[in-house]
């Protein structure tokens, strides 16, 4: 009986693994699958979602068919590589950073793979698996460049078509009406799928190295020159014919939708043009191994034990959060009252309103002295959820479309002892300027960087949800931005210490 057990470890081979690791891990992360479906379904830009998933996995499969009969070396080192990645996805879940758990879901279920087969294996399925990036929204944060980019070639366009356009941020104003080149308007949809399509067909034709780098960067500029066409054509017709025309007013969509389509024909056919002579690779076997010495015996059990219950404490640490029971009341206590030069506290000024989605409760205030008035802001959170967490995109100190930032604001890294809030400069669309200062208290734990608030939560979530808020003062400068700088750090030197008090701290109730 001994010998057959021995037979059916040592016949393993890396196909079947590569697809069966990858499918155990994907089910074992199931938080970043799940949302990344919710977000194939609700958001427009990123719909293309299910077919990445589709082609990466038929792209896998074929992969792993390659490989099959090839001899998996478990790794070492990649069951390290598996346990920190796997790691960080837990906090990311706990701390409820959609952004975070997604990004790291590709990597940690090709580090399941190099775990099980080896690295020299496991590269190999690295480009299918990373293909899964094109669909997840990390997108996001290159909308800014890419609007900017589209209003700069707009206007420079506009100047040699000789049309006299003012450009103020992401709107564009000619004689007949001002047009807005919003999110949508950013070509963040064209560049990433003519990107997936490049990336694919540079696979398919079998490109490497300075190759297939590019011609995924060529096209990927005609991805970009393709959305600056068709903003610029559609400027162009509401100035010939009037902001009214057809063009401006309805097909602009349908305008869209053909320069895409006759994109992603000319960078298949790019493809095509750029491809080596001959496609065809002699297959070598893939058995050398970069970790000599590393490699775990092919004949235990313990590397696939390993790395199953590694997954499955995983799918375990994401589900606890969840069933965790609520905190108590979290509620920050009441406001301070103060004597000596400040008198408070004073009804809040209804011209500025923070809005923090889902917070369980919240304290508003002013206190006057002298020198000036100071609005107060306190609010607190028991378990986050998403949706319901003290840092997301929703959450802000300023009224979106009324105030704007001035300048970069200053930050606090993590601290035990609380620090002075970070500041900035804002100001309203009627030319109104205030300085904002604010700074999260997570757990005991003090910062004013949105992303180690939530790393201080993801890890402290682990073990048991902790309360959790921001302070934020606000202060009139029309005139003196200096002077109200100055005045928030000295109401905050007199006053810091009553106000972090309404915060609820790690372990108590209130």
């Amino acid at each position: 009986m001994a010998s057959v057990g021995m037979t059916v470890k040592a016949d393993l081979r890396t196909g079947p693994l590569t697809l069966g690791l990858a499918a155990l891990a994907t089910a074992a992360l199931w938080p970043s699958l799940g949302s990344l479906a919710a977000t194939w379904r609700d958001m427009h830009d990123y719909q293309h979602g299910y077919i990445i998933a589709a082609v990466s996995a038929i792209w896998l499969a074929v992969i792993a068919r390659r490989q099959w009969s090839a001899r998996p070396r478990p790794s070492l080192p990649g069951l390290g590589a598996l346990a920190v990645v796997l790691f960080a996805w837990v906090v990311g879940v706990c701390a409820n950073s959609l952004i975070a758990h997604q990004m790291l879901f590709p990597l940690a279920v090709w580090c399941a793979v190099w775990s099980a087969t080896g690295l020299q294996q496991a590269r190999h399925a690295a480009a299918p698996i990373a293909f899964l990036y094109f669909a997840t929204p990390i997108w996001e944060y290159a909308v800014p460049v890419l609007q900017r980019l589209s209003v700069a070639a707009t206007e420079t366009a506009l100047g040699w078509l000789g049309v006299s356009a003012e450009v103020h941020e992401y709107f564009v104003s000619i004689r007949g009406g001002t047009f807005h080149i919003a999110e949508g308007c950013s070509g963040k949809r064209y560049f990433v799928v003519t990107l997936a399509v490049a990336v694919l067909g540079a696979a398919i034709y079998r490109m490497r190295g300075v190759r297939a780098l590019g011609y995924v960067l060529a096209c990927g500029v005609l991805a970009l020159v393709a959305n600056w066409i068709r903003i610029i054509i559609v400027i162009y017709a509401g100035h010939i014919a009037g902001m009214q025309t057809y063009l401006v007013a309805v097909e602009h969509l349908t305008l869209g939708n053909v320069i895409f389509v006759c994109l992603l024909v000319l960078v298949l056919l790019l493809a095509r043009a750029v491809a080596p002579a001959s496609t065809a690779r002699a297959r070598r076997p893939w058995t050398s191994d970069p970790f000599p010495g590393t490699a775990i015996r092919r004949g235990s059990a313990l590397p696939f034990a390993a790395i199953a219950a590694a997954l499955l404490v995983t799918a375990f640490a994401a589900a606890y959060p969840r069933a965790a029971n609520a905190l108590h009341d979290v509620s920050p206590g009441g406001l301070p009252l103060t004597t000596g030069r400040w008198q408070g506290p004073l009804p809040g000024a209804a011209a500025w309103t923070p809005n923090f989605v889902g917070a369980a409760g919240e304290r508003r205030a002013s206190y006057s002295s002298a020198a000036g008035t100071v609005e107060l802001y306190v609010n607190a959170y028991g378990v986050q959820h998403q949706g319901q967490e003290l840092v997301q995109y929703a959450n802000t100190l300023l009224a979106p479309g009324i105030w704007q930032r001035a300048w970069p604001q200053a930050t606090q890294p993590l601290s035990r002892q609380a620090p002075s809030p970070a500041s900035f400069e804002a100001r309203t669309d009627d030319g109104r300027r205030w300085v904002l200062a604010y700074l999260f208290d997570v757990g005991g734990w003090y910062t004013s960087r949105e992303p180690l608030a939530q790393l201080a939560y993801g890890l402290q979530a682990i073990r048991r949800p902790v309360p959790s808020g921001v302070v934020a003062l606000a202060v009139r400068c029309d005139t003196d931005c200096a002077a109200a700088r100055a005045l928030a750090t000295a109401f905050w030197d007199d006053m810091s210490g009553p106000i972090l008090g309404m915060l609820p701290h790690s372990g108590q109730d209130r």
